[in-house]
């Protein structure tokens, strides 16, 4: 490097210890200087450069422990236009981010520390349920005012429609699954399809095959008309006499239940359409069912409607309340005999206390939400509960266990 005329020897002190620090740089413009080693992040040199010179005044000095930067060689006047590969510093590796709360490998935790002004439209991790599920349910109960055990079973598989969340999206699911239910005289095989697109609303379809064996007094009595008599006295003498049937069908259910809660009361009411095709011997249109305690058609429709008014306290697992009941039969013309009058004497309606416990539950387990109930319904409408053979002042009470469980969950 040529370096201009100065007065001073300290000028050429300077002159030439700048030619030095510049000598790596061959074209026009200087190139920056490299950053200091990472051995010495706390101290980096910065070499001089054109923009700062050195005050002619000061002496420069060179730090001891400073690491000294060694000009490349010459690569000749072929390559002043390209200037000499650096290999760039090793950028520092980012420090991980670890949740104190979990083991090195676990998953992270849901985002429930986002700041207050983010708006999060996916729920929390935590609050949604599975993608697809198998779960079961058993219910256990005794009947008196008619006399009845019976025991129901459930298998469903479901698979969740939606990840919103809210009140109104809780349990929004499709479902399809076992449902068999079991009696000392009566039994039923059959599946149901469910679909939940709002927590308010539920959606049913079932198919049963029924059959009817066992004792007299429990099996189906068939009859010409649905104005025969079949009052409790009636099927007692009819059992004695031995004049049951053991028979066999089909029956399909169609329910819909819909439901609100409104602080710690709920709202529940669900319809529910019986369709029978039930054998019976030629000439009997109807038959005695003691499920349901009516005269039903062998081959029609009949409803049933249950409205529950309840009180929930989360707290202590407890469910009180009131529940009405009512059936209606729809006979076709064909199940009357001749001269007979159509009418609704065999609907019958009754409304009384609902009571529910439920024990210490378990979640996500195999047995869950353990809970025993009782039920009392004084008959308002019967045509033989209400004074003719059985006294009004005694109740259809029902006493029951459920519980339920989750086999298996796959998010």
């Amino acid at each position: 490097m040529i370096c201009p005329r100065a007065r001073l020897p300290l000028s050429v002190l300077v002159c030439l210890h700048l030619g030095t620090a510049t000598a790596a740089a061959q074209s026009p413009a200087p190139a920056p200087a490299s950053p200091a080693s990472p051995a010495s992040p706390a101290t980096p040199a910065s070499p001089a450069t054109p923009a700062t010179p050195a005050s002619p005044t000061t002496t420069p000095t060179t730090t001891p422990t400073t690491p000294t930067t060694v000009a490349p060689a010459d690569p000749g006047p072929g390559a002043i236009d390209a200037p000499p590969p650096v290999d760039p510093a090793p950028a520092p590796e980012p420090t991980p981010v670890v949740s104190p709360t979990l083991p090195p490998g676990a998953a992270p935790a849901p985002p429930d520390d986002l700041p207050g002004d983010v708006e999060v439209e996916v729920p929390m991790l935590s609050e949604v349920p599975p993608r697809h599920r198998i779960v079961y349910s058993n219910v256990l109960v005794a009947r008196l005012n008619p006399l009845g055990v019976e025991d129901r079973l459930s298998f469903m598989y479901h698979r969740r429609l939606m990840t919103r969340t809210g009140k109104l999206f809780e349990g929004t699911r499709f479902g399809v699954g076992l449902t068999p239910s079991f009696t000392p005289s009566i039994i039923r095989l059959g599946g149901t399809m469910e679909i939940v697109p709002l927590a308010i609303l539920q959606l049913k379809a079932s198919y049963y095959l029924i059959t009817y064996f066992g004792s007299q007094e429990f099996k189906a009595h068939a009859f010409n008309s649905p104005n025969d008599d079949f009052g409790p006295e009636t099927i007692k003498a009819r059992a004695e006499a031995k004049q049951a049937v053991s028979t066999y069908g089909g029956q399909a259910e169609l329910s819909a239940l819909l439901q609100a809660k409104f602080g710690p009361i709920a709202v529940r009411n669900e319809l529910t359409f019986f369709h029978n095709l039930i054998k019976l011997p030629p000439g009997n249109d109807v038959f005695y069912d003691l499920r349901h305690d009516i005269m039903g058609p062998a081959r029609g429709w009949f409803l049933g409607n249950d409205t529950d008014i309840l009180y929930i306290n989360p707290k202590i697992r407890l469910t009180a309340g009131v529940r009405a009941t009512y059936f209606h039969m729809f006979y076709p013309d064909s199940t009357y005999e001749a001269g007979d009058i159509k009418s609704s004497n065999n609907d019958h309606a009754r409304v009384g206390p609902l009571i529910a416990y439920s024990f210490k539950d378990r979640p996500a387990k195999r047995f869950m939400k353990p809970t025993i109930y009782l039920l009392a319904q004084w008959w308002v409408k019967h045509r033989y509960r209400t004074g003719q053979e059985v006294s009004q002042g005694l109740p259809l009470v029902v006493l029951g266990f459920s519980f339920t469980g989750e086999l298996f969950a796959r998010k």
